[in-house]
């Protein structure tokens, strides 16, 4: 099968962008055969020969019956990287890439200010050791270190589904404390491969599943709550309602519900000095700014290129 007949079938059943979805999909089944073949016996790699326009038919059938690319591919494009899917589950959208650079910014922030706190806490180390404490009293000092001079930033991204974000902030900045967390274990296991060997995972309901040792512990906690109103089903692309986690994608009647029990419970979980960021539409800005403000939070707010896609910076007051 040829480039210009995967084209005009794409065309055929809709696909605005027809071409770069062919490249994409003759890519994709040329590199599984390569893969195949590199991991196989030679006899089952000559086996391989003319695999890949199979492979290509089953990939354009199912892209021709809605099946989103990424998930026939394995994988979409984000913040410069390649993001590990699987069929079923939700697939990172561009416009997360706003939330993912203000989680960089507030990682980076956080670090910075740690490295601060520890350059104060050595000084006054010196300071103890000159002015001749006694063991006690040292033994103290040390221990405030151990507690306040601690560098390392500590960031989780809830609700993470294939964990862009955590990838994301991983890469940007070296030496963080990465932790994930969703409901959807088939979206861990793409989070696993995307965020790498180093970083926690755990299995979530919100924030609900998180060990008790890390109470007050994250410096930075990011999230991509369902927040499409349940009645604006019917407004969305078959592709996202047919194919990818219905509970990744609704968040009751104004889609709401699961960002404000996010800002609840994110109050056991921040460190001293932390902050949340959460993605949801500029339509529902107004209402979430409120809801967080009563619950005692300093509320900013950032707006992304499209107009549509806001990211709330929530800050305690204490």
């Amino acid at each position: 099968m040829d480039r210009s007949t995967v084209v005009a079938r794409l065309r055929q059943a809709g696909c605005v962008f027809a071409e770069e979805e062919a490249d994409i999909l003759l890519a994709a089944a040329k590199d599984s055969c390569k893969h195949e073949a590199t991991h196989s016996c030679a006899h089952e790699a000559a086996s391989c020969h003319g695999a890949p326009s199979e492979l290509l038919g089953e990939f354009l059938a199912r892209r021709v019956a809605g099946e989103p690319l990424e998930q026939i591919v394995g994988w979409v494009e984000f913040a410069g990287q390649r993001i590990a899917v699987a069929p079923g589950v939700f697939v990172p959208r561009q416009r997360t890439a706003l939330l993912a650079q203000q989680s960089i910014l507030a990682v980076q922030a956080a670090k910075s200010a740690k490295s601060a706190e520890a350059a104060r806490v050595a000084e006054a180390l010196k300071s103890a050791e000159a002015a001749n404490l006694g063991e006690a009293a040292k033994s103290v000092q040390v221990a405030k270190s151990a507690n306040r001079g601690d560098k390392e930033v500590r960031f989780l991204e809830a609700f993470c589904g294939v964990g862009p974000v955590a990838a994301t902030v991983s890469r940007a900045v070296p030496g963080t404390r990465i932790h994930l967390g969703d409901h959807d274990e088939t979206a861990l296991d793409c989070a696993r491969m995307n965020a790498g060997p180093q970083a926690h995972f755990d299995l979530l309901d919100c924030l609900t599943g998180l060990p008790e040792t890390l109470t007050g512990g994250f410096d930075v906690i990011s999230a991509v709550p369902p927040y499409v109103p349940d009645s604006a089903a019917e407004f969305l692309p078959h592709e996202a309602v047919d194919y990818e986690a219905q509970t990744a994608l609704f968040g009751g009647a104004d889609g709401l519900d699961l960002i404000r029990r996010l800002i609840c419970e994110s109050c056991k979980w921040m460190a001293p000095g932390g902050v949340v960021l959460i993605e949801l539409g500029s339509d529902q800005q107004h209402t979430a700014v409120e809801f967080a403000t009563a619950k005692g939070f300093a509320v900013s707010s950032i707006l992304g290129e499209d107009g549509q896609t806001v990211v709330l910076e929530l800050r305690s007051r204490d």
